[in-house]
């Protein structure tokens, strides 16, 4: 499917959406959902609310302190948080503001950056990842049984 779209100086846009768009960019869907696991993560150890975390988030992002503007990003983040639409770029953001809080450095709590080198095939890194995570979910049931 094709999409023109008459852009400012009626230039013309052609978008592409059956393009596949490459790993790593905003639909990386797998990606969005390992943010938002970390956002959460990173929410259960603070041990905050859901009201907690966006008033803290939108603090760090407004000036004013708006109690409508609060409740109306706090049903914004909980959206944010459930899509895969949401671009990675605002979820990385998110958690680069939780990890500055000044509660979260006080509980001395770090996030994990990994660094990606080049040299390893993405699809190898997915696939690591995801048996990683299996053996700590299977670990984590086991320590409750």
């Amino acid at each position: 499917m094709i999409t023109i779209v008459l852009a400012f100086n009626n230039t013309i846009v052609v978008n592409r959406s059956d393009t596949k768009l490459p790993n790593g960019t905003k639909r990386d869907t797998e990606q969005v959902k390992q943010l938002q696991v970390q956002i959460k993560s990173m929410q259960k150890q603070l041990g905050w609310t859901n009201t907690q975390l966006a008033n803290a988030i939108y603090c760090e992002l407004f000036e004013e302190d708006d109690d409508d503007g609060m409740q109306k990003f706090a049903e914004t983040l909980k959206k944010q948080l459930k899509r895969d639409s949401t671009p990675t770029e605002l979820l990385q953001r998110y958690i680069q503001l939780i990890s500055s809080h000044q509660d979260y450095r006080r509980a001395g709590l770090i996030v994990a950056t990994p660094i990606r080198l080049g040299v390893v095939d993405f699809q190898i890194l997915r696939a690591v990842s995801a048996a990683s995570q299996k053996l700590i979910t299977d670990n984590n049931v086991n320590e409750v049984n």
